[in-house]
């Protein structure tokens, strides 16, 4: 067995830049966002199948799917998640396991930003897991990160409100740090970051190695 670390965080948490480091040390990364953008590119079966049950509507001028929209679209219609996530989450996670089961680092991290969210349905990803890392920040740098780096998507004239919108539909900031057997501090410089990681590339080197010693039942 390959030692499994779920990467957590709230939006504007700067997962990114954490999941960017392990890759640097030549750790494969498992994005479930990266993931859930190749399976809905322009012509898939899984886009087809979304305008077919959304409408039109979900792709843009350039035949992409417009997923600015479909954000809006969930806060104004929460309930509609629930058709979202059964059209895209079996193609998601056979995706996942597929990467999971082709990975050959010492050890490989699995980004799902709402990883904790998940842990009362099926399929529950952190169940693929063996440690959890979350990256913490304030609510108000979380705020500020998350205007300043979707400055660009943010069509509403009431930004904050926008981000706000999407932080409450996302686990608290006590939820992710509960459930967390690792944390990260992203409040300060990179370099701050990058120092927190290296400690615990270390412990998960060491981990790994106790792992794939340990003889099978």
């Amino acid at each position: 067995m390959t030692l499994t670390i779920g990467l957590t965080g709230g939006i504007g948490s700067g997962k990114s830049a954490v999941s960017d480091w392990f890759a640097q040390q030549h750790i494969d990364v498992i994005d479930a966002d990266v993931i859930a953008h190749t399976i809905s590119t322009k012509g898939s079966p899984v886009l087809d199948e979304l305008v077919a049950v959304f409408g039109e509507w979900v792709i843009d001028a350039d035949g992409n799917y417009h997923r600015p929209a479909m954000r809006e679209h969930l806060l104004a219609h929460p309930d509609d998640i629930n058709k979202l996530n059964t059209i895209t989450h079996p193609h998601i996670q056979h995706a996942i396991r597929t990467a999971l089961a082709n990975s050959n680092s010492a050890y490989r991290i699995l980004s799902v930003p709402l990883l904790v969210e998940g842990m009362g349905r099926t399929p529950n990803l952190a169940q693929l897991c063996q440690r959890i890392l979350v990256v913490d920040v304030p609510l108000d740098i979380q705020r500020q990160r998350a205007i300043k780096r979707d400055i660009h998507k943010l069509s509403h004239t009431d930004q904050l409100a926008y981000v706000n919108a999407i932080i409450a539909k996302q686990a608290t900031r006590a939820q992710r740090l509960a459930v967390a057997d690792d944390i990260v501090d992203n409040s300060q410089s990179l370099a701050e970051l990058y120092s927190q990681l290296q400690r615990l590339h270390q412990l998960y080197l060491q981990h790994a190695s106790q792992i794939s010693h340990t003889p099978c039942p």
